[in-house]
């Protein structure tokens, strides 16, 4: 890039010019920005994000009212690189059906606006022990075109990098910024932990070796918590079925107020799509 493709910002301009509103495409997630989902392996990231997809796509609260139905909505795009196809079919069975409560005709949008693919063997491979691959840079751009939002289901699999091998990490990282500002689209992945979730203000510090890479410069991030037994306890919930219920949280959203967290609680109805979970003595979501 030439200095000539630099934006200048001119203050003269900017103080006098009324600012337009912030667009978010999730609660405090900036459009045109990258976020990530962060939770330990089967905890049910791909049915939350699924949600979040189906909120943008069809403008429908998140989970029963976890979050807010978005201001905008727009295209999904959601790359599904650990599911094959039946299993995504069984997935979209479920959530579709979820949504049928809401009325509206949200099935026929979501057939029109949110794009699911099975790419198991196929996800562009974006960076790999040779470097960065032009071509499957230039893939996931082509996928991206037209979108609002773009889902890559765990990002894992979109690269050979090792956990630990911080540089390669930071690049692919910068892949995505420049594929998210070319197409003016957001983009959201999933990471898969090792150890605790990672979390700020008070909570505990992620040790998976290769998270700081996205985390540092990620302007939102969105944790699962599962149920620990205290809170079980807190929130008189039995032993028997605390796995059911995860904690959401959002540690880190640089653009907007912090958020509360909120419970949510597998639904055995629909094979694993989150609800609310109004449990006693939780602080309501604000």
């Amino acid at each position: 890039m030439a200095i000539d493709d630099w934006r200048r910002t001119s203050f003269d301009d900017s103080a006098q010019a009324a600012l337009p509103p912030l667009d978010f495409c999730l609660p405090n997630l900036l459009a045109g920005s990258v976020g990530t989902v962060a939770a330990e392996p089967g905890i049910g990231k791909t049915s939350l994000l699924m949600q979040l997809g189906a909120a943008v796509a069809a403008g429908v609260p998140v989970a029963g009212g976890a979050f807010p139905a978005p201001a905008s909505t727009g295209k999904v795009v959601f790359l599904a690189a650990e599911d094959p196809p039946l299993m995504l079919d069984r997935r979209a069975h479920f959530l579709a059906k979820s949504l049928d409560t809401a009325g509206g005709g949200v099935r026929e949008v979501l057939e029109r606006n949110f794009a699911l693919y099975s790419v198991v063997g196929h996800a562009p491979m974006l960076v790999h022990e040779r470097g960065v691959s032009r071509g499957a840079w230039d893939e996931l751009s082509r996928a991206a075109a037209g979108a609002r939002l773009v889902i890559l289901d765990p990002l894992r699999a979109f690269h050979w990098c090792e956990d630990s091998d911080y540089r390669n990490l930071t690049l692919l990282y910068r892949i995505l910024m420049d594929i998210a500002a070319a197409r003016g689209c957001t983009i959201l992945f999933s990471h898969h932990l090792v150890g605790p979730s990672y979390a700020l203000r008070g909570e505990a510090r992620d040790s998976a070796h290769g998270l700081d890479a996205f985390i540092n410069p990620t302007r939102w991030v969105l944790n699962m918590l599962p149920m620990s037994e205290e809170e079980a306890r807190a929130h008189s919930v039995e032993r028997a079925t605390m796995r059911q219920y995860v904690r959401v949280t959002v540690p880190k959203s640089n653009y907007g107020p912090p958020l509360a967290s909120v419970w949510l609680r597998r639904s055995i109805e629909f094979e694993g799509m989150f609800e609310r979970a109004d449990l006693p003595g939780a602080t309501p979501a604000r």
